[in-house]
């Protein structure tokens, strides 16, 4: 469950700190716990090692045991959890569902390979903001998608590379602190 395999002949000390960690992960499991608390748990570890002990957790949950786990990495949060608490400074801001924290923001992210100009498009209806990206990419927020993808095909018929994304949890995050994401201000409960 913890993808030790191929070092389970090697001291603890040996380990690399993401091994490290799966090795903690395994000894917090291997009792099968009915109540699992886990704080930064995919720390140091790769995307795959990653990967793997989400698949870990979700295993557990689906097998009947609560998992609280404090998480600043929002994209595990998004991942993992049935219900989110946003605390900030010790103070409870907002719980619930993934869903019903995204629903608070009501914003969508637009990105598009464009000859549009980003202040000629932040003039627009419903664009709340419009910038170039590092990569050159027109990024635009706005309270709805729709007719701004409309108006952005009718001005630029060269227009490539479109993506469209709704708010994601960090985007919550952010609509409710003010800030960027810090560690243990995100906890969540995947049961």
């Amino acid at each position: 469950m913890a993808g030790l395999e191929t070092v389970q002949q090697r001291r603890y000390g040996q380990l690399s700190g993401g091994q490290q960690r799966r090795v903690q992960f395994a000894m917090a499991v291997c009792g099968r716990p009915q109540l699992l608390f886990l704080d930064e748990p995919t720390t140091g570890l790769d995307i795959d090692a990653r990967q793997g002990l989400w698949r870990a957790i979700r295993e557990l949950a689906a097998q009947g045991c609560a998992v609280l786990l404090t998480t600043h990495y929002l994209e595990e949060a998004e991942a993992l959890a049935d219900r989110v608490m946003v605390i900030d400074h010790g103070r409870l801001l907002a719980q619930g569902s993934v869903e019903e924290m995204r629903a608070r923001v009501a914003q969508r992210r637009i990105g598009c390979i464009s000859s549009l100009s980003p202040a000629r498009v932040s003039a627009w209806p419903g664009v709340q903001e419009a910038r170039a990206g590092i990569d050159g990419r027109l990024e635009i927020v706005a309270a709805q998608a729709e007719p701004v993808v409309r108006r952005l095909l009718a001005e630029d018929p060269s227009l490539s590379e479109l993506e469209v994304r709704r708010a994601g949890l960090a985007d919550a995050f952010l609509a409710l602190t003010g800030e960027p994401a810090q560690p243990a201000d995100l906890l969540e409960e995947a049961a």
